[in-house]
């Protein structure tokens, strides 16, 4: 049955129901969060899966956020020969997307709920950490954005799952070594680097070119597992919840079932 559209008159609901769906939530409570969409129509003898999808629909075609952004930078990079990860933190900020080869790439993400208030913050940090640099927006921050991002950043925006390049991301001059390396565990620092695990040694031991080939060769490492799982079983994961099954690593069937 073709479901109506008698939410998108109420914007609030939408939202709403972006806010509190959780991939893990009961058959019921699933039901009750599409009742607020659709209050007329009975969901309680429909399939868990159906009822995942139906959601899932209405938050990527309807709600424009954070969650379809990161669903469209997941589907540009699944057929790529990269290790992408979602959400590392970096300095006193935390990057929504990342993806390493044999360059490393961020993404901060501005949807149109969103506003630009931390973004010169947050670019001044990344730019420390990764060779190339981006924001993916919603086009309604296009022109402030160009006031406030340095020059190197590249600018994406993503209309019906369409990748919009607005500027071409060029490598970033500020690479900090000493940054890079305040961001791996005590394990991955030895793990890398010979048995150091101290911030100052490596610093005084290793060119800052090995420093930056054995971040990128960590990050691989770190995210590398929980992006293969994602990419296998992209078929069966629906957009929303593609972050989801990135932390968690649950078979879809055990969710959606």
């Amino acid at each position: 049955m073709e479901m109506g559209v008698n939410y998108l008159s109420d914007y609030q609901t939408i939202r709403s129901v972006a806010k509190d769906y959780n991939p893990l939530d009961y058959h019921r409570t699933l039901c009750e969060l599409l009742n607020r969409l659709y209050p007329s129509d009975d969901f309680l003898k429909r399939p868990k899966i159906e009822l995942h999808k139906i959601i899932n629909d209405a938050i990527l075609e309807f709600y424009n956020g954070e969650q379809s952004l990161k669903y469209y930078l997941f589907k540009y990079f699944s057929s790529k020969n990269v290790v992408c990860g979602f959400e590392m933190k970096v300095n006193k900020s935390r990057v929504d997307f990342l993806a390493v080869n044999g360059k490393s790439s961020s993404f901060e993400i501005k949807s149109g709920l969103d506003n630009l208030d931390k973004l010169y913050k947050q670019t001044s940090d990344f730019v420390k950490a990764f060779e190339f640099n981006y924001v993916v927006i919603d086009e309604i921050h296009l022109e402030k954005a160009l006031k406030i991002l340095p020059s190197s950043y590249g600018i994406w925006s993503f209309k019906n799952g369409c990748r919009k390049i607005h500027r071409v991301a060029i490598l970033n001059k500020e690479l900090d070594c000493q940054v890079q390396l305040e961001l791996l565990t005590q394990a991955e620092l030895k793990m890398f680097f010979d048995g150091n695990t101290e911030v100052s040694q490596i610093l005084n031991s290793y060119k800052s070119t090995y420093i930056n080939s054995r971040f990128k060769l960590i990050l691989k490492y770190r995210y590398g597992k929980r992006w293969e799982f994602i990419v296998n079983n992209r078929e069966q994961i629906l957009p929303i919840d593609v972050q989801f099954f990135y932390n968690k690593n649950i078979h879809p069937s055990h969710i959606y079932m």
